[in-house]
């Protein structure tokens, strides 16, 4: 009995010191590697931030990817062979930003598998909320608001965005680990329709702000006018029926802590 307890503590211990050993090794590479642009802490100047913090960076690929081995995957794969279709960023992120360019030379896929694993991990801590706080949270929030109603691609801009609320909540929810995949699904399928749609409105409102200033006839004008309202119609579609979707998903339970938020 003795000789098994003494082998139990052993083993025990052999694997803290592994696991000790590995996040040492994660945290020391992503210093040497990442840390030059990607913050582990609260930016306390912004205007020298040049990259999101790792914490924000994390809350967003673990909404996408709450499966370790997935995540890790996308780390692997997003930092060497980065685009725009396979950001998880923000679209504001991205125009501040930029996208983040190849990691290729500066590291190696096993030490990216070190590095994310360390990520996943440790970030973002339990208690994060968000990069902005009190005051400033909500100036933003309101700039943002009315950004977002002026360039919104819907019919009815003050519909409810379920799936950002959802986001912002997705560690209080205590979800399901199929109830994450599928509203995992179903916001990457509403995001992937509304980006298609966004350019298209775009492009007609340049073309029908420039024929009205060069005063063109009506008659040219309207058709374009048509055709925004209809790819406005269609995008306010695919918004309720993420709405319904993301609905049919979640508890009654989890529908009343969100309508609180």
């Amino acid at each position: 009995m003795k000789k098994n307890r003494i082998l139990l503590t052993t083993i025990t211990l052999l694997a803290l010191s592994q696991t000790i050993q590995a996040t040492s090794e994660g945290e020391q590479l992503f210093s040497a590697k990442c840390s030059a642009c990607h913050t582990t802490t609260h930016p306390t100047d912004m205007n020298r931030v040049v990259a999101p913090a790792l914490m924000g960076v994390m809350r967003h690929i673990k909404m996408n990817y709450p499966n370790k081995a997935k995540a890790v995957d996308f780390i692997k794969d997003f930092t060497l062979n980065p685009t725009k279709e396979k950001s998880i960023c923000m679209p504001q992120k991205i125009k501040r930003f930029g996208l983040m360019p190849s990691q290729k030379g500066n590291v190696t896929e096993k030490e990216l598998e070190i590095i994310a694993s360390w990520m996943f991990d440790n970030f973002p801590p339990k208690d994060f909320r968000g990069m902005r706080h009190g005051s400033q949270k909500r100036k933003a929030q309101k700039q943002r608001a009315m950004k977002s109603a002026k360039n919104s691609p819907f019919l009815i801009a003050s519909l409810p965005h379920l799936s950002k609320i959802i986001q912002k909540n997705w560690d209080n929810l205590d979800l399901s680990d199929e109830q994450q995949e599928r509203l995992i699904k179903v916001r990457q399928e509403t995001m992937k329709e509304v980006r298609a749609i966004k350019p298209q409105i775009k492009t007609l409102v340049e073309k029908i702000k420039t024929l009205t200033q060069n005063n063109e006839k009506i008659e040219k004008i309207m058709p374009l006018v048509q055709e925004v309202a209809t790819l406005k119609a269609h995008a306010t579609e695919v918004q309720l029926i993420c709405l319904a979707k993301s609905k049919e998903i979640l508890t009654d339970k989890q529908l009343e802590f969100l309508s609180k938020r």
